[in-house]
């Protein structure tokens, strides 16, 4: 039903012509108008007797109740303008206002393939007060004379965050209405969601979206225990990178024959394989070995987590003591994950690097792997006794095979 029907318009313009060039609507700035002007929203009376002084020259206006529900739908609908000059804050009147219609996607759509009741609206196409619309449809104006500088006003209303980039649309149906439309940087033909309808003005505010500058994301880390030949692949590559290719060790040497008596732990950073570092277990202690980070990896606290990840595995399956050789160039790595060089610790070198004893005295954990603890406990997967595991979930079979004396 968008109308905007402002005939008074080049009479005003030729009366204050009339009165010299310095009054003159052609000449004058909107701005300069628009102080002039003042937008507020009124009550139902106020809606009513607004929209009845409208009839007069908007035919085919819809109906005072339509309008009053959109309103209690959204009260951000419908916004009155009135002279400066004439406006009593006391009593608030109104001489001219703008409907607008803030529309939700499935509205959007339905405006620009031409199915939408613009006189009678689907309210389900009408979003609420507080959410942010898909587009924002001009419904009626009424606007005579200088009254027509406050539809900038009214549309500065939906330049707030929750409309900010939103794209206005107008179906004017006269001349006076597309001279006002223009200036403000409407354009013949509307778009959205890949429709178009060329006989919808558009106000193309795409452009005014905020930048929001994001952060990237670091790749999430996650440290587990090596239960595949794959994983265990990747952990080889890993520390061929690191002590093979960096710190020349021969191959004999890196690969000791410790890698099948060890549990071995892998780091991702996101997807991608980044440390490892393997734990071999004696009667009262375990002893951390092979820590290795690839080089584009480090000092981003990677291998601190590996570390971590070990000593709380270890002290779970009953281990309060670790036990480490430390390069003496990484002493303090070690230092501040709690270790400490061992009393009367001894210092010895082995594969071209200097090391010394390092030592961890923890708490007992209080959820430790335990001789008396469930036998479907003891089964389950390394690193992974709270979680049921395959075994004890092929219990509901039972015993099937047949024992055999003899």
């Amino acid at each position: 039903m968008t109308a905007l029907d402002i005939d008074f318009v080049r009479k005003a313009a030729r009366r204050t012509a009339a009165a010299g060039p310095a009054r003159s609507l052609d000449k004058m700035t909107m701005l300069q108008l628009a102080r002039r002007t003042v937008i507020f929203t009124v009550d139902a009376a106020g809606i009513a007797s607004l929209m009845d002084a409208a009839r007069e020259d908007i035919p085919g206006l819809t109906t005072n109740r339509i309008v009053q529900t959109v309103v209690n739908h959204n009260p951000d609908t419908f916004w009155a303008i009135a002279r400066r000059d004439q406006f009593d804050i006391a009593t608030p009147t109104g001489e001219g206002f703008l409907a607008v219609l803030p529309l939700t996607h499935e509205g959007t759509r339905r405006l620009i393939d031409g199915s939408l009741d613009t006189r009678n609206p689907d309210l389900s196409c009408v979003a609420r007060q507080s959410e942010r619309p898909a587009g924002i449809y001009v419904w009626a104006i009424h606007a005579k004379g200088t009254i027509v500088a406050g539809i900038p006003l009214v549309l500065q209303k939906f330049s707030t965050p929750l409309y900010q980039g939103i794209n206005i649309y107008s179906r004017p149906i006269t001349k006076e209405g597309l001279r006002v439309l223009e200036p403000l940087g409407f354009t013949p033909g509307a778009r959205y969601d890949g429709l178009v309808a060329p006989r919808l003005q558009m106000l193309d505010r795409s452009h005014e979206m905020p930048v929001v500058v994001r952060k990237p994301q670091r790749p999430s880390v996650s440290v587990r225990v090596v239960r595949s030949m794959d994983e265990m692949t990747r952990v080889v590559a890993i520390r061929s990178a690191v002590y093979m290719g960096e710190q020349h060790c021969p191959f004999e040497e890196e690969f000791d024959g410790n890698d099948f008596s060890a549990t071995h732990l892998i780091c991702h950073r996101g997807q991608e394989p980044v440390g490892c570092m393997r734990i071999r277990y004696f009667a009262d202690f375990a002893k951390f070995e092979r820590l290795a980070v690839r080089n584009e990896n480090r000092n981003v606290g990677v291998a601190g987590q590996i570390v971590d990840a070990a000593v709380e595995l270890c002290r779970k399956k009953g281990y309060h003591v670790l036990y480490a050789h430390s390069q003496k160039r990484l002493l303090k790595f070690w230092e501040r994950r709690g270790f400490g060089r061992m009393s009367g610790s001894r210092e010895f070198a082995f594969s071209d690097f200097d090391y010394v004893e390092v030592k961890l005295e923890t708490e007992k954990h209080p959820q430790r792997i335990r001789l008396g603890d469930d036998p479907y406990v003891l089964i389950r997967p390394e690193g992974q006794w709270d979680v049921p595991g395959i075994l004890e979930l092929s219990a509901g079979r039972g015993a099937t095979t047949r024992q055999s004396a003899g």
